[in-house]
C-alpha cells in the first residue's frame, strides 16, 4: 500500500528540515502551533513515526531517555551539553575509521554517535 503524503506530514517534515535544534515531539508541536498550524499532538506523533519508518528523519535518544528528531539523515554525530542540554551536529567524525575497526561479522546499516560534555558557552560560565 502506497504511503499517503498528507499536508500535515509535509508541514511537520518542512519544520523539521528547517530546524537545527533537534526537537522533541512536544517542542515540534509548540513550533507547529507557533507558526499558526493546528495539528494535534497525536497526529504529530503518528506522522513523526511514519517519517522515521520511511527514513526521511532520524530519531535518537539522549542519555536521559528523551527522544529527539533530526531531518539531517547524513552520517553525523551529535554533541549534547550536560549543562544547557543543547544538541549540536558534529559533521567531521570519520565513520570510515570507526566502521573499519568493527569485527567483519557484522553488517552495519547505520552508525550513531552521541558525544557528551560541556559546550564552550557553558564552559566559559563555569570558568568564571
Amino acid at each position: 500500500m502506497k504511503e499517503r503524503n498528507t499536508r500535515q506530514k509535509e508541514i511537520i517534515y518542512d519544520i523539521l528540515c528547517s530546524s537545527n535544534n533537534h526537537p522533541t515531539v512536544k517542542e515540534l508541536c509548540d513550533e507547529i502551533n507557533m507558526k499558526g498550524y493546528h495539528i494535534g499532538q497525536a497526529t504529530v506523533y503518528r506522522n513523526v513515526s511514519k517519517l522515521v519508518s520511511l527514513g526521511k528523519i532520524k530519531k535518537f535518544s539522549t542519555v536521559d531517555g528523551v527522544e529527539h528528531y533530526d531531518a539531517n539523515c547524513t552520517f553525523h554525530a551529535h554533541f549534547v551539553c550536560n549543562c544547557c542540554h543543547k544538541i549540536c551536529d558534529v559533521d567531521d567524525v570519520c565513520y570510515d575509521n570507526i566502521i573499519a575497526q568493527i569485527d567483519k561479522r557484522f553488517c552495519i546499516s547505520t552508525v550513531s554517535v552521541m558525544l557528551e560534555g560541556t559546550c564552550n558557552l557553558c564552559q566559559e560560565i563555569i570558568d568564571k
